[in-house]
């Protein structure tokens, strides 16, 4: 919750309960009682009970000290229908009729009743991909004397007819339209290359004006008159139409076809809404009238936690049409979502209605409607037929949802909750038996299932109660114990997030009865010698929950808690990744992996020897077999000596579902090198690949030879120089954390020279994007430098290049634009730290921070913390630490401890410790947003 939201619903929850009297009497609360009960900063909570004010939720009673108190409360206690007037002097002049006569002189406010209720923050995504969008059409609308004509840009079907009466909506809520206000719509393509017949559309005509008219007729100017006008299609407007347009935008009067003399005067706010580049369709005049361009993001610029969302809300609007519940599969989400047919929220709408019209109908006798794969239309039933990574894809959505969703009518949707994980688990293996997979591949697809259930278990902050409060306090003592035992015999730590999962685990075994079913029973002897030490602990707790529960523990459940052990295991030990090494020849891969751990030790390596005579299908099958081996889930780099080997890569990672790089011309000195990146500096599978690729070739940092279809995104600042060399530093790390260094280069353009430029690159390069301070003239996905480094632009980034080719997905979860701003400012300022180090620590400390708040920190908040803290840092080791003089506030004392802890790591490993003074100014940083 924001902090205005806080403010507002502490004052609202002090006065809900008073009555008219007390109301009276007490006339409402001061700042500084706000600050105190809620632990902030005077001056933060006074800036937002002043913005609550403006928007018509509280009123300010002008005594002294200053008072505020809800709307709401005072309109139910005084029974007033409608204020006119948010400041006054006292209470008691609302039940003065004079007085209120007088208020009424006032400015007017016509407002929704809930603070809560903004249009625009009701729309998905309006604080991710629609951010900059949402931000930019407020401030048009609120633009005085009247707002700024707009014109919102993006393919069909992105929704920019929504997003237009939202806009209006918001207007309206805001108080700048009444409910009256006109909003009036029209398509120009009616009128594609009909002047006459747009003018009198638009302007409307009188009798006479043409063979026909035989009345009066006003335009759509006229009905709009005091509203909005929304310009669909603005695109086909030919030259006169603009014309007419900017002349009306220009001088606000207007004659109808057929007038001579008479002008008419008319305020109308124009929103355009087009599909194609406005710099390269419309007039520069027509252009130049309307100031504010708004770009709607596509579906597939979107990030997956939205285009869920999408769905969802999708599927309750059939629930709702149909008036019956939906009970949809996770696996249908998968498929409407991961498919590449289409492209747009309008014909993902087309493709779930699709899909809902056949569960309807295979459910018309039934209250809940099931919708399932077989309901889906027929090129997505083929497309989850055909892709053999169905089930790795799907779980990327299983973060987001679980296995079944409800969408019940009138309600919002609901997860179905789950205590345990066997359902999960009976419904993957029985989707996977009916798809035909081979029984050998299941395992491999669950294990890996339950592993993201219980991260995502772990990734939860923990409960406020005490796990007693949840389940019976005796297991809860009890697994306890066996917390120690896993410990003892396994040699790890556990945390209490073992605890609390290992609990409610068991406590749903014993309430699930014998409702056992003998899951993967071909695989259990496989699970035993893959996970021995998992198994023979999981004997010791069978026994010790009979010996204490009396209860009989089959031998399935032995195998659950095995894998359950062997997946939180694995969560707290080192991974790395894998390295298979591949040639031709009786003993090449051999020597060379040899001479490799001789010389480095032991690694997450391997050799795979190829004689001559082995077929190309026997090949893929070993080398199958050692990726699965070799993978601790941070991904394979191939290394391979010729021919076919080095074009295998696709084809493994379908077989095996794990991220898999390729280096073709394998040397002793590569191995050598990949060895020691792995052991000794730990990179991610997509530096190692890139730092290697680069080392191999020889090629300088800006000399890459490239080929007429080459990729390219340009770097746009006024010289080309400073700002667009910085520009285009960062651009080329976003690159190389996804691995696309082969396929997409940065080329910095200056604003003088780009019209003159980026025509030439044009031919000899495919740009995909441009980044920077200036929008190039011709149609091309544009991030400015302002959403780059405060808002969303790198992952916007990050989805425009991930179309340009078969690369893996983004394994570094670092920022990369933040972490620049940070280490350039560091490099300048810090004396004894190493800027790089310090910056990496601290971007990972601010993960693990946010995973315990339970927050995500915009850039900007992220780079004052981080070089805040640097600077607190640098201080300590120079014994020049700052004193806190304040009294620290509530919410302060209360977030001190998980700062102080997540920041055991960077204290530990820079060996320096921050007194308690310093620790009060970093989370008086952290909290102030």
């Amino acid at each position: 919750m924001r902090r205005i939201e806080k403010i507002f619903q502490c004052l609202l929850k002090i006065w809900n309960k008073a009555d008219y009297e007390y109301l009276l009497k007490v006339q409402g609360t001061t700042t500084a009682e706000l600050a105190v009960k809620l632990g902030l900063a005077r001056a933060n909570v006074s800036a937002d009970l002043n913005k609550l004010v403006r928007l018509g939720e509280i009123l300010k009673i002008k005594t002294f000290p200053i008072k505020y108190v809800p709307v709401e409360v005072v309109s139910k206690q005084l029974k007033l229908k409608q204020l006119y007037y948010y400041e006054i002097n006292n209470l008691n002049d609302l039940l003065n009729t004079d007085q209120v006569e007088k208020i009424k002189q006032g400015p007017t406010a016509q407002r929704k009743n809930s603070f809560f209720q903004n249009p625009l923050n009701e729309m998905i995504g309006y604080t991710g991909s629609l951010k900059k969008a949402t931000s930019q059409a407020k401030a048009a609308i609120m633009y005085p004397p009247h707002g700024l004509h707009m014109m919102l840009v993006g393919p069909t079907g992105v929704g920019k007819t929504y997003f237009a009466n939202k806009i209006f909506a918001y207007a309206q809520y805001k108080g700048i339209f009444s409910a009256e206000t006109p909003f009036v719509s029209f398509n120009c393509a009616d009128c594609y290359n009909n002047p006459q017949l747009l003018l009198s559309t638009l302007f409307g005509y009188v009798k006479g004006a043409f063979t026909g008219a035989d009345k009066d007729q006003p335009g759509l100017v006229e009905q709009a008159a005091g509203g909005v006008l929304l310009l669909d299609e603005v695109h086909r407007l030919p030259p006169e139409g603009q014309e007419m347009l900017f002349y009306f935008i220009d001088n606000g009067t207007f004659k109808r076809l057929g007038e001579s003399e008479k002008n008419r005067r008319a305020n109308v706010l124009i929103i355009c809404a087009t599909t194609e580049d406005p710099n390269s369709t419309l007039l520069k005049t027509f252009l130049r009238r309307i100031p504010m361009t708004i770009e709607i993001p596509t579906l597939d610029e979107r990030p997956l936690s939205e285009k869920i969302e999408l769905a969802k809300f999708l599927f309750q609007h059939e629930a709702d049409r149909i008036n019956k519940d939906l009970n949809v599969k996770i696996d249908v989400f998968t498929a409407l979502l991961l498919a590449n047919n289409y492209g747009n929220v309008g014909e993902l709408k087309s493709q779930i209605q699709l899909t809902c019209a056949q569960a309807f109908l295979n459910s018309i006798d039934s209250n809940q409607v099931e919708v399932g794969l077989h309901d889906l239309p027929e090129d997505l039933r083929q497309f989850w037929l055909e892709n053999p990574a169905r089930v790795r894809r799907s779980a990327h959505v299983s973060r987001y949802l679980d296995t079944k969703t409800v969408f019940y009518v009138g309600k919002k949707s609901q997860v179905l909750e789950k205590d345990n994980i066997y359902e999960l688990i009976e419904n993957k293996v029985h989707h996977l038996q009916r798809q035909g997979i081979a029984p050998e591949d299941i395992h491999q697809y669950i294990m890996t299932d339950i592993r993201l259930h219980i991260k995502h278990f772990f990734k939860q902050p923990l409960p406020k109660n005490k796990l007693s409060k949840f389940i019976d306090p005796k297991i809860s003592n009890f697994v306890e114990k066996l917390k120690k035992i896993a410990e003892a015999n396994l040699k790890v730590h556990l945390d209490q997030r073992f605890i609390y999962y290992l609990g409610m685990h068991i406590d749903a075994f014993f309430k699930r009865g014998n409702q056992t079913e003998l899951l993967l029973k071909d695989e259990v002897e496989k699970i035993k010698k893959l996970h021995f030490a998992e198994y023979q602990v999981a004997l010791i707790f069978q026994k010790e929950i009979t010996a204490t529960f009396s209860v009989k523990v089959p031998d399935i459940e032995v195998i659950y808690l095995t894998m359950l052990l062997s997946s939180i295991r694995t969560l707290s030990e080192k991974k790395q990744v894998g390295v298979l090494v591949v040639a031709h020849g009786n003993s090449t891969a051999s020597s060379m992996v040899k001479v490799a751990t001789d010389l480095l030790g032991k690694g997450n390596i391997a050799a795979l020897d190829m004689p001559l005579t082995v077929s190309p299908g026997e090949i893929v099958r070993q080398m199958a077999i050692m990726v699965k081996k070799l993978d601790q889930e941070r991904g394979i780099l191939l290394l391979v000596d010729m021919g076919s080997l080095g074009m295998m890569n696709n084809r493994l990672e379908k077989m095996t579902g794990v991220k898999l790089r390729t280096i073709k011309n394998v040397t002793t000195t590569i191995v050598l090198d990949v060895l020691r990146k792995i052991n000794y500096i730990d990179m991610d599978l997509n530096a190692i690949y890139s730092s290697v690729e680069r080392d191999v070739a020889h090629l300088a940092n800006n000399q890459l030879i490239v080929a007429k279809e080459a990729k390219i995104i340009l770097s746009i600042c006024m010289s080309g120089t400073g700002t667009a060399e910085k520009l285009k530093q960062i651009i080329k790390k976003i690159i190389q954390k996804i691995g696309a260094t082969e396929v997409v280069q940065v080329k910095t353009v200056s604003v003088l020279k780009m019209n003159e430029i980026i025509p030439q690159l044009a031919e000899k390069f495919k740009i995909i994007a441009a980044v920077g301070t200036k929008r190039p003239s011709m149609s091309l996905p544009y991030i400015s430098l302002e959403d780059l480094i405060a808002g969303n632009g790198e992952q916007r980034l990050i989805s425009i290049i991930s179309r340009q080719g078969d690369l893996p997905p983004v394994i570094e979860d670092r920022n990369v634009v933040v972490a620049s701003m940070c280490e350039d400012v560091l490099k300048k300022h810090l004396i004894y730290l190493n800027p790089t180090i310090a910056c990496k620590l601290l971007q990972n400390w601010l993960l693990q921070l946010q995973l315990q708040l339970g927050v995500d920190f915009s850039n900007s908040q992220q780079i004052k913390c981080i070089i805040h803290t640097a600077f607190a840092l640098e201080r300590c080791i120079r014994s020049q630490t700052l004193k806190y003089t304040e009294r620290p506030s509530k919410k302060l004392l209360k977030s001190l401890p998980v700062i102080e802890a997540t920041l055991n790591d960077v204290t530990a490993a820079l060996k320096v410790k921050i007194p308690a003074g310093e620790l009060y100014f970093i989370a008086e940083c952290v909290l102030d947003d």
